[in-house]
């Protein structure tokens, strides 16, 4: 009867044991998440990925659409068991099509994936270049005419939409008032919407106080 009892000890022992060595040496668990299923033109991709062990390695993220289509790696830096991943710019028709996405990501031998969905809300939404580039015109790095060209190229590409008797004639015309760089300073900072600053824009436009 003694011996019965220490082989079932003995047996436990080992078990544990072995469980224990696949814990060690097993790939740390892997998840990943995005804070919405359904994202909008001009919304901020934000995903969480969460580890079991920190292993020094980097994670990669690949984002496929719907046709199968996969971005290049996109590496990212584990150092706490929970990672917030804001992305810098928000979705853009000329980038993302409409349509399901996959985040596929591999961290240490294991990997998971989380899908949303892309759609078209209506919303007006201005590309991030056009904000990089009104701060040049905001800091007076280049002239009204220059800034002119942009604000051409959003009514051709029909972002800003201006009626067919909107006001016509040369950049050597443009004369923007100091005003209004006010408000491309609300907009860059974010205290206007796109939808606001490209409101105000038509409406300059419209009335000539900008001309294109």
């Amino acid at each position: 009867m003694k011996e019965k009892t220490i082989f079932v000890i003995l047996s436990l022992f080992i078990i544990t044991s072995l469980v224990g060595i696949s814990n060690v040496y097993g790939a740390p668990i892997v998840k990943i998440d995005t804070d919405k299923s359904t994202y909008s033109y001009g919304d901020f991709l934000t995903f969480t990925v969460e580890v079991s062990e920190i292993t020094g390695e980097l994670a990669t993220l690949h984002i496929v659409d719907e046709s199968g289509k996969s971005s290049s790696a996109i590496p990212i830096s584990i150092r706490q068991l929970t990672t917030v991943v804001p992305s810098p710019y928000p979705f853009e028709s000329s980038v993302y099509p409409q349509g399901r996405y996959i985040l596929n990501i591999e961290y240490s031998g294991s990997s998971d994936s989380a899908e949303f969905k892309l759609v078209d809300s209506g919303k007006i939404i201005i590309p991030f270049w056009v904000r990089d580039f009104s701060k040049y015109w905001y800091n007076d790095e280049i002239s009204d005419r220059e800034f002119a060209k942009g604000i051409e190229f959003l009514i051709k590409e029909n972002i800003i939409v201006v009626s067919q008797s909107g006001n016509q004639g040369t950049v050597d015309e443009v004369k923007i008032p100091n005003w209004v760089k006010t408000s491309t300073g609300w907009w860059i900072q974010g205290k206007i919407s796109d939808i606001e600053y490209a409101k105000s824009i038509e409406y300059l436009i419209k009335v000539g106080i900008i001309i294109v």
